[in-house]
Formats: structure tokens, C-alpha cells, sequence
């Protein structure tokens, strides 16, 4: 999109609308465990760089075998970003290039779990982007971010749990020396959720399939050398890898 494009989305897009989409979206949402044997595992990831009045995102969707993280297919989506960022609105922002880098994905693998740098029912409304992801995409999903959102910290044998109103909807786990903060998507329980990403964490604080797509989603970044008219691309990142 041009940048008056983008004026014109900014304009458009509302808040109570947005709001709206996510209950509707919350009332699809799945937290029991639905997926079946795990082979492949996507990571998802946007990073953003600046040119002027404008920003640019780079959505990377990376798909990996399980448990040996062998890379499989690797799809980036660039263009630029119009929705400001909101707390709790994030997938409104972070869609316009994880979706078309996922759905490209899609064309090549079937995954059966999707690991999203964000959060999922850790949320204000119960549906952070890592389930509003798997909603749309049909896909469990787990939610994984460096910064709680949501939630009181209580610890429960031994666990440093999220606490909502609702109940426990997330675990803070210690990796790499530093705290993440994993919670549901969609079709996986939190215990599982927890005990998938920990088996994930290999001496680092992020689980291997968002420590890959979060570096390759820096690396394209740096080597963008202009936001390409504002339109969506998308390119074969498996080079990157």
C-alpha cells in the first residue's frame, strides 16, 4: 500500500470494530489438545524497519520437522504497515504479512503446530494473535512472548502460572536465563503448550522454531532496501536459513 493508502486504512480502522472480530473469533477458539502426532512445526515472526513517514513489516513463516528441526520451506511477506499498534490489537497489525507468509507456507507443508511470537488466550479479550492465528488458519497454535500482557504471576507447585479472572491462561517458563511468557493458541492445552515448549528450548530463551524465524525475520529486514512501493511481496527465504 502507498502511503496515502495507509492514511486511509488508519482512518477506517476502528478499534470497537476490531473488538468486536476478536469475541466472534474468541467463540471458535479450541483449548483442549486436538492436534495429533507432531512432525512439522511452523514459527511465525514480524520485525519492522522505517523509511520516513512509513513502515515497513517482514512477516517470516519458517516450517521445520519435529522433534530434529530440520528446515523445511521458509516464505517472507513484506509491505507496508498501516495499523498503528494498539495493546491487544496486535493480529490486526501483524496479519497483513504473517498471513499472506503463512498461506504461501501452506502451498508446501502442512503443519501441525504453529509456535507465533506473541500471545494467546494471555489476553485482555482471551485471543491474542497466536490464537487468532490458529482460528483462522485451522491450526493449533501455541503463543510464545518475551513480555507478560495479561495475567497476575502466581506460582502452583512449583509453576509460575498466568492467573486471569477466568482462571490459569498461561505459564511463565525461565530458558536461556531469561522468562517467556507461553500460553495457549488454539486446539492445545496449557499444560501441553508449556511441555511442547519447554522440549523446544534448546539452551536459548526462545524454542527453536521462533529463534529461527525471529533471526530470519531481522536478517531480511536488514537487507530491505526499500518498502517496494508499499505493495505485498513475498519471497522464498529457505536461502536464509
Amino acid at each position: 500500500m502507498s502511503f496515502d493508502e495507509c492514511g486511509l486504512v488508519r482512518k477506517r480502522f476502528s478499534v470497537e470494530k476490531a473488538e468486536r472480530a476478536q469475541q466472534t473469533l474468541r467463540s471458535r477458539l479450541v483449548l483442549s489438545d486436538i492436534y495429533g502426532p507432531i512432525r512439522i512445526v511452523v514459527g511465525l515472526d514480524v520485525a519492522y524497519k522505517r523509511y520516513g513517514g512509513s513502515e515497513a513489516g517482514v512477516g517470516v513463516a519458517v516450517a521445520l520437522s519435529y522433534p530434529g528441526f530440520k528446515p523445511l520451506a521458509c516464505f517472507a511477506a513484506t509491505r507496508s504497515i498501516c495499523v498503528p499498534y494498539i495493546p491487544g490489537l496486535l493480529a490486526f497489525r501483524e496479519m497483513a504479512v504473517l498471513a499472506p507468509a503463512l498461506k504461501k507456507l501452506l502451498s508446501r507443508v502442512r503443519p501441525d503446530l504453529l509456535l507465533v511470537d506473541g500471545h494467546g488466550v494471555s489476553h485482555p479479550r482471551g485471543l491474542g494473535i497466536a490464537s487468532h492465528v490458529g482460528v483462522v488458519f485451522g491450526i493449533p497454535s501455541i503463543g510464545v512472548a518475551k513480555k507478560r500482557l495479561h495475567g497476575r504471576e502466581e506460582e502452583v507447585s512449583g509453576r509460575i502460572l498466568l492467573v486471569s479472572e477466568s482462571g490459569p491462561v498461561g505459564e511463565v517458563i525461565v530458558a536461556g536465563g531469561s522468562r517467556i511468557y507461553v500460553s495457549p493458541g488454539h486446539g492445545v492445552s496449557l499444560s501441553s503448550a508449556s511441555r511442547l515448549v519447554k522440549g523446544m528450548v534448546k539452551g536459548r530463551r526462545l524454542p527453536e522454531p521462533l529463534r529461527i524465524a525471529d533471526s530470519l525475520s531481522k536478517r531480511i529486514k536488514h537487507d530491505l532496501a526499500a518498502v517496494h512501493g508499499g505493495g505485498l511481496r513475498i519471497t522464498d527465504c529457505t536461502s536464509y536459513i
